[in-house]
């Protein structure tokens, strides 16, 4: 080990060398990675779909606009300036302000949210619960591993330099 000065290079002698158990154990936490993600993919893709029809059947059912009455007023300010000009009552300006911002939260609010979508989300984010030990443990030795090859290196590196 004496020609390896760099981490990369510890690392790579150390892959040449392992034994069938570790590459079978690495082949299993590379496995379960894209299992993973593959599952939430389509969790996500399921959750995409179900927004979109839920978004389609909502559209439907409210084919009437129910921010018709906002025609004609592209700023808030309009609505009080109508006001003000007594073209309307102030009970109109009030239910007229209400529907603005209810228009503007729901312009802000641009996914679907509710108990599907949760469901499906928490779905997605727990998929990986019945291997988070395995994975941890395995993320815990490679960084032993790349902490023992760095300094193998540095000592490697110091020898030569002697």
């Amino acid at each position: 080990m004496a020609n390896l000065y760099t981490e990369k290079d510890v690392l790579d002698f150390w892959d040449s060398h392992l034994t069938i158990e570790d590459k079978m154990e690495q082949a299993e936490i590379e496995a379960i990675r894209k299992d993973i993600a593959t599952a939430r993919k389509y969790i996500q893709d399921a959750l995409a779909r179900y927004r979109k029809d839920k978004t389609r059947s909502r559209s439907k059912a409210k084919a009437a606009d129910p921010f018709a009455d906002l025609e004609g007023y592209n700023i808030r300010q309009d609505i009080q300036d109508a006001f003000g000009w007594e073209f309307i009552s102030e009970a109109e300006m009030d239910r007229l302000l209400a529907l603005w911002d209810l228009r503007e939260a729901s312009k802000n609010k641009q996914q679907l949210e509710d108990r599907v979508t949760e469901m499906l989300e928490i779905a997605s984010r727990s998929c990986s619960a019945p291997y988070d030990d395995k994975l941890y443990d395995w993320d815990k030795k490679q960084e032993q591993r790349r902490k023992a090859a760095r300094q193998i290196a540095a000592e490697n590196l110091e020898r030569s330099a002697k």
